[in-house]
């Protein structure tokens, strides 16, 4: 395991990075980036605290101590360990303010890790054939050896979805040319978070309809690599700012970016995958699921949060006794508990992956995830409505330290059972997580993680169990007394066949692949 300081000098590798314009020469020490890239530090210098050893760190077969977010799970009682390990870093970090560190961006790699063959097999080349057989393996031992940051980067640049060829047309990153070193590549990479503060990328795809052999890539690329540019979004921290006034964005902002790929050379052996969109139509979004395990973690640490919050600022407006109120506290406990509830159910009803990891039961897990985006901002609301004025009228820590009138201001505003600087310390505190444009960032990414709402519940619906044929259509057909799927699909025939219309025909009213309007038919009756 590093230290927060070999972390840091890390980060000083010659990288190409912008931030809302700039080029910034060191990210551990400009002002936009070095919040963050000191509270990453101090992430690594956790694992080595002997006080948290237990938590935050694992012992491997070869007898090596590492850090939790390369722990693989095999059993349930190991998921519960890593929820553990995620939990205590969330609530060390303001409560989960940090939503991709090292230890959510580097499970992007365990569904590879766990079956590696089938990157490998499907690969398509338009050269001479190459073996990528090993290089996941070889690329695993040097990131856990090394213990490297990773950022995943699989979407891509939004182009027109009126079109299916349309995507064919984007500058995203694409195959310029095989050669006997590796593979040229030249294009956009978007969207990652945290891109400036990590070692390496993990690009990929996610597969749309009319993507390309030259644009399906899978393949582990260090940052600093010369020909690639990180493009960070303008910097909402603000490092100068006391910390009473601004509690969060003081600390720091966690960057999204896209990348520019400038004629890179992507040398065999830290190439994964290529050529071959069917293989992004499965593999991807299971390495996803594991991200959103953690994800789903987070939104449980953070309804814990906003119950606290709720406690505390009722309890210090003196409004925590009134029925109404209490009835509403009971909505945000009930929010907490809930998201808590999918959570252990996916452990509870997890299954082993063909690699031997106990993976979570993901429809517990997209499931839970949608439910936290349901009713997230009526309980945000909620929190405001306690607040009323308060939560924007705020005295600053230098008013509050001014001879004359901070000592006025705090008998003006203490709260029933606490001082005015603790009343207010609640106030700046949910301001700044739900007012801001520091926490307007932060839940935007919550809800457009990986997947927005309506594919998280589309995709759910595709797992099998859900299928009509699944064995939640069991009980209905035996109390119809419809029998089994295959007795359906004989009644079905039979019936086709004495049909008036037993020449009908479906023709697809689109041709889009997998798209989500797959699936929409038109009947055309043929007399």
């Amino acid at each position: 395991m590093r230290t927060g300081q070999q972390y840091l000098e890390s980060l000083r590798d010659g990288r190409r990075v912008y931030v809302g314009g700039e080029l910034i020469d060191d990210v551990t020490a400009h002002p936009k980036t070095r919040g963050y890239a000191n509270a990453i530090a101090e992430y690594y210098d956790l694992h080595l605290d002997p006080q948290h050893e237990d938590v935050l760190t694992f012992v491997d077969d070869d007898g090596t101590r590492r850090s939790m977010h390369w722990f693989l799970p095999r059993s349930k009682e190991d998921l519960q360990r890593r929820r553990r390990y995620h939990e205590f870093l969330f609530r060390h970090f303001k409560g989960g303010i940090f939503t991709r560190p090292p230890a959510g961006m580097n499970v992007v790699m365990y569904t590879q890790i766990d079956d590696p063959g089938p990157w490998a097999e499907n690969s398509r080349f338009r050269g001479k054939p190459r073996d990528l057989s090993g290089n996941i393996e070889r690329q695993w031992a040097r990131v856990t050896s090394q213990d490297l940051s990773i950022s995943p980067m699989f979407l891509d640049v939004q182009y027109d979805r009126g079109r299916d060829d349309a995507l064919g047309e984007t500058p995203m990153l694409r195959i310029v040319e095989e050669t006997d070193e590796g593979i040229l590549v030249r294009g956009w990479k978007a969207i990652g978070t945290s891109l400036p503060f990590v070692n390496d990328l993990l690009i990929g795809n996610l597969w749309r309809p009319g993507q390309t052999p030259e644009q399906t890539i899978y393949a582990l690329v260090p940052i600093a690599t010369e020909g690639v540019s990180v493009v960070a979004r303008e910097s909402r921290a603000t490092p100068d700012a006391d910390p009473y006034d601004r509690p969060l964005a003081a600390i720091g902002d966690e960057l999204d970016g896209m990348v520019y790929f400038d004629d890179v050379l992507i040398p065999w052996e830290q190439v994964q995958h290529i050529g071959n969109p069917d293989h992004a139509k499965w593999y991807p979004q299971r390495q996803f699921d594991w991200v959103h395990t953690e994800t789903q973690i987070r939104h449980g640490i953070h309804a814990e949060l906003m119950v606290g919050l709720g406690l505390l600022i009722t309890q210090a407006l003196g409004t925590a006794s009134n029925p109404i109120v209490q009835s509403q506290l009971a909505d945000l406990v009930r929010f907490r508990e809930t998201c808590r509830a999918f959570t252990l159910a996916s452990e509870e009803t997890g299954f082993y992956t063909p690699g031997g990891l106990y993976k979570p039961n993901n429809v517990f897990v997209d499931f839970g995830r949608a439910y936290y985006l349901e009713h997230q901002h009526e309980m945000v609301n909620q929190l405001i409505d306690f607040c009323g004025r308060g939560v924007v009228i705020q005295p600053t820590a230098k008013e509050l330290d001014d001879p004359y009138i901070g000592p006025r201001l705090e008998d003006a505003l203490k709260g029933a059972s606490v001082s005015a600087r603790d009343r207010i310390a609640m106030f700046r505190q949910i301001s700044e997580r739900f007012l801001t444009e520091w926490g307007g960032r932060h839940e935007m990414f919550e809800k457009f993680n990986g997947t927005p709402l309506y594919l998280i519940k589309l995709l759910t619906m595709q797992r099998t169990e859900y299928q009509v044929d699944g064995p939640l259509t069991e009980l209905a057909r035996d109390v119809l007394g419809l029998g089994d799927t295959e007795e359906l699909a004989r009644r079905a025939e039979e019936a086709e066949k004495a049909s008036h219309y037993a020449n009908v025909r479906y023709q697809p009213e689109y041709a889009v692949g997998q798209d989500v309007r797959e699936g929409y038919m038109r009947e055309e009756p043929v007399r």
